[in-house]
């Protein structure tokens, strides 16, 4: 059934094309294309930017250290923040206070996992791309 579909509009097309005059470009078509050509200007292609430049890396990077050792070096005596309890045990007794109630099924901790693990994949595939390696 397309097929007759088809053929009656080919042969209308056709009936349609034998009237019509053979059209030809004008003698300068060329030499007008070209010189419009010429015309149009060239994209500058900019050198990649990193978002943020190594000397921020190195500035944030002595801040730390700066911080570090200021801490570390500080003449201020140390006094134990609470008598006879190990400190170790606050910090753990509240990480596991705020754990308690929650309860993750298998499935979604599977899923977290397979998305950390794409998007690990995923970052350094993207940076090559745009940098064009």
């Amino acid at each position: 059934m397309k097929e007759n579909e088809n053929k009656e509009l080919e042969n209308l097309v056709d009936k349609a094309m034998k009237n019509l005059p053979l059209e030809t470009p004008s003698f300068d078509f060329t030499s007008r294309i070209m010189a419009q050509t010429a015309i149009v200007p060239k994209k500058v292609i900019s050198a990649y930017k990193p978002i943020l430049p190594k000397t921020f890396w190195l500035v944030l990077a002595i801040i730390l250290i700066g911080l570090l050792c200021y801490t570390y070096f500080s003449g201020a005596p140390q006094e134990e923040l609470s008598y006879g309890v190990d400190s170790k045990q606050i910090y753990i007794s509240k990480f596991s206070n705020i754990t308690n109630g929650l309860n993750y099924s298998k499935t979604t901790m599977y899923a977290a996992v397979a998305l950390f693990l794409a998007m690990l994949v995923q970052i350094p595939i993207i940076r090559n791309h745009f940098q064009g390696k």
